[in-house]
């Protein structure tokens, strides 16, 4: 069986352009991602943010959606609506 993998590229935006530090919410999301199972295997400086490469290996994701079972198609009984729901809608109570 082929090893599936996944790659990812982030744009990390920086507190001041030209430096490391990355703001909270950068910060967090990289933290957020190498917690669940990415390695980080590229960084890139650029003026106002890194371009980060991640990947991670795991199973492969199924191709397609299992397809529902076939539903029991219920009989609907067509009689008089309550609160006189008719083409204008109504359904509330009359206005004079």
């Amino acid at each position: 069986m082929a090893d599936y993998k996944q790659t990812i590229y982030e744009r990390l935006y920086l507190k001041v352009p030209g430096t490391d530090k990355l703001r909270k919410t950068a910060a967090a999301r990289l933290k957020h991602l190498l917690a669940n199972g990415w390695r980080e295997l590229d960084r890139d400086q650029k003026a106002d943010h890194l371009e980060v490469r991640l990947e991670r290996t795991g199973h492969a994701p199924l191709s397609a959606r299992l397809p529902r079972p076939p539903e029991e198609r219920q009989e609907r009984r067509r009689g008089p609506r309550m609160n006189g729901g008719g083409p204008r809608g109504g359904g509330g109570p009359r206005r004079r």
